[in-house]
């Protein structure tokens, strides 16, 4: 008997305002998964749809907002009690728009990177690829002229 657990895919958001801070949603207390943590825009696929398809439904489901998605940003790996999630993050790219959470979340935050990093209640999975975002993302710096 195989007692491995099973992986699943799951596809994320990174949404950016014109400030250039991020989306995070703080998933319901009765959610199955990292109750009461900030989360992004995102989900499980269902079976058969692609990549792009689920992370456009999730975002809209999840925040009324309309994206077009651009490169994979990133992954993280996390457990839950009974699967492996291989969380595959995209670029949500920049967007000026109302946020209308669905009953996954119960609130929502626009916040600069610096910040997210100093977050306790951020999973370790989301933080780590926040990090590693951070520094793949940095301006280069200005040539003196």
């Amino acid at each position: 008997m195989n007692l491995e657990k099973p992986y699943i895919v799951s596809v994320y958001a990174v949404l950016r305002n014109e400030k250039s801070e991020f989306l995070l949603l703080r998933r319901s207390e009765n959610s199955h998964s990292n109750p009461g943590k900030w989360d992004f825009p995102g989900g499980k696929l269902t079976r058969g749809e692609p990549l792009e398809e689920a992370v456009v439904r999730e975002v809209w489901e999840e925040t009324g907002i309309s994206i077009v998605p651009g490169d994979i940003a990133g992954y993280a790996t996390f457990e839950l009690p009974e699967k492996k999630v291989i969380a595959i993050i995209y670029d949500g790219g920049y967007v000026i728009a109302d946020v209308k959470l669905s009953h996954e979340h119960m609130e929502y935050v626009w916040s600069p990177l610096d910040s997210i990093l100093e977050m306790n209640d951020l999973p370790g999975h989301f933080k780590e690829f926040f990090k590693r975002f951070a520094t793949e993302n940095k301006e280069p710096p200005e040539l003196p002229i």
